[in-house]
């Protein structure tokens, strides 16, 4: 893969969906890595964003250039009470910086991390982490290798155990039985529903386009959406999950599970 790097200044940037968007990286080298045909499930979305505007998402920047001043005022300036981090990055390939911005720009907002956890937090990171109120989506799916799977569950736990603001990020998909692969919906709606006994979950349904091999064979399930912005395909396994801006969203990527109070 070829294609520009990002740059390693820091931006605070509000997307379409509404998301005050502080990546402290641009770039994912690990999931790209492990999955290196379209990034994670082959239809990674910041990949495809990437790709399109002639970035190589297979290179992980930190961000660590930044105007403070700046910063600050463009946060204070948005009218959202959080901000999140891995929008498009892995932040856990620097967490150090990724913990410091965190602590930093709590005083104004609170801090989300959404990462896949490749790369686990150290047991001090945590405990700043926790200091600053964050609220850390450990992002998992059925589609994940069992090993991926179990690592993230792990890390999940641990967080939660070490009193961590933590939410279970699951991509989720609604999969089919086919003449080719009989079993193969079963299979992922147990896992799904494994997934989902756990608390707190937010359901993130997997987009993906109707040409992808497994839409057109019928092993994932899809339907279109007009208010994912211009429209998308996307794998819904439950109808009642929130879909679209961030306004009305009742789990506001895991905030609504702790209220706005910092963990002591």
């Amino acid at each position: 893969m070829s294609g520009k790097q990002y740059l390693p200044r820091l931006s605070v940037v509000c997307n379409r969906k509404g998301v005050l968007d502080i990546d402290t990286v641009k770039g994912c080298a690990l999931g790209m890595a492990a999955h290196p045909s379209g990034g994670c499930y082959g239809v990674c979305y910041a990949n495809k964003v990437a790709t399109l505007y002639g970035f190589d998402f297979s290179k992980a920047t930190s961000r660590t250039v930044f105007d403070k001043v700046q910063v600050e005022r463009a946060v204070t300036n948005h009218p959202a009470t959080w901000f999140r981090i891995g929008v498009m990055g892995e932040p856990c390939h620097d967490w150090d910086f990724t913990v410091f911005v965190c602590g930093w720009l709590s005083r104004y907002k609170t801090p989300v991390i959404v990462t896949k956890s490749w790369i686990d937090l150290s047991d001090d990171q945590v405990g700043a982490l926790v200091s600053c109120g964050a609220v850390v989506n450990i992002s998992t799916s059925p589609l994940d290798t069992e090993a991926e799977r179990e690592k993230r569950l792990d890390q999940f736990c641990r967080l939660k155990r070490l009193r961590v603001r933590v939410a279970l990020r699951i991509v989720s998909v609604n999969a089919g039985n086919t003449l080719l692969n009989e079993a193969y919906g079963d299979k992922v709606d147990e896992i799904q529903r494994s997934l989902f006994s756990y608390f707190p979950t937010i359901d993130n349904p997997l987009r993906i386009p109707k040409n992808d091999r497994r839409v057109r064979y019928g092993d994932i399930l899809t339907e279109r959406h007009a208010d994912l912005g211009g429209g998308s395909t996307i794998s819904i396994f439950n109808h009642k999950t929130h879909i679209g801006k961030c306004d009305g969203c009742p789990d506001l990527c895991g905030i609504a599970f702790y209220g706005k109070e910092r963990a002591a």
